[in-house]
């Protein structure tokens, strides 16, 4: 929501003035069971920290830890099951990364060097093969994710005319381009790599989530209200999506859980300010 933009303030894929600045209030980090509705905060994140992506197997949460000396993003993992921090890369991120098991093992948002000084966003990727490559024609783009066979990026490029709307690309290994495949912003492959879920805007102003197959095809809205839902993430299993929401008059969003077959959404978090869910 634009609260938690203005509080972390790394919401600009161009800007390369406002990629990595420091965030200016204190965010946790925290596990939330849905069937009890406990909140388990994730040890040792330091201010400003906040999940991106799990691992296919759900052990790892990668994880935006912010650099108090300097006030950048790292990707950083968390070990579920030990507890245990490690370094996922050496590179500083802005807006969204992913976590992979084939040829591409990890997707980021990161800084592009042009000339004259000057510096913008762009896709970053990490194979064993070529290492850390920028993918082509992807200056400009942000909120990138990696298909469960590694092989696939999506991410998207934000329209000039609107702060929110963005159009969302695919790109495969091997291809020399961006595939534009629909508009729309934050793409998420579920965890099978059959679907991918996104925030559209709408021309009420608001936004809503949206689902459509890996390929692009078969489009559905799945939110039909007047506020905006964003930070769309699919359940393992498929069935469900969370989202973060801003509901009526409140300054605050909270979490929603919705089914994926009809759209029937619940509140998952009742207080504080939750935001950015990955599932």
């Amino acid at each position: 929501m634009s609260q938690f933009k203005d509080a972390l303030t790394i919401e600009s894929p161009d800007d390369d003035i406002g990629l990595y600045k420091k965030p200016k209030m204190r965010t946790n980090l925290a596990l939330l069971y849905l069937q009890t509705g406990k909140l388990v905060n994730v040890p040792d994140v330091g201010a400003g920290g906040f999940p991106l992506d799990w691992s296919s197997d759900g052990a790892r949460l990668l994880v935006a830890r912010l650099d108090p000396s300097d006030g950048s993003l790292g990707l950083w993992t968390w070990n579920r099951l030990t507890g245990a921090w490690a370094v996922a890369s050496h590179n500083k991120t802005g807006v969204g990364a992913g976590l992979a098991d084939g040829p591409i093992r990890l997707a980021w948002h990161g800084l592009v060097s042009l000339s004259g000084g000057k510096r913008a966003g762009g896709i970053w990727i990490n194979t064993d093969e070529g290492g850390d490559q920028l993918l082509p024609d992807t200056v400009g783009c942000w909120t990138p994710d990696v298909s469960l066979d590694g092989r696939t990026v999506v991410f998207a490029r934000k329209a000039a005319h609107s702060t929110t709307d963005s159009t969302i690309y695919l790109m495969s290994l091997g291809e020399k381009e961006p595939r534009p495949i629909t508009r729309g912003s934050h793409p998420r492959f579920s965890r099978d790599g059959h679907w991918i879920v996104f925030q559209r805007e709408m021309q009420s102003g608001n936004t809503d989530i949206w689902i459509m197959r890996a390929d692009g095809g078969g489009k559905r809205q799945l939110t039909h209200t007047d506020d905006a839902e964003e930070y769309p993430s699919l359940s393992p299993d498929g069935r469900f999506v969370v989202y973060a929401s801003a509901r009526g008059d409140s300054q605050t969003s909270q979490l929603y859980v919705a089914r994926v077959s009809d759209g029937v959404e619940q509140e998952a978090t009742h207080e504080g300010q939750a935001s950015r869910p990955v599932w």
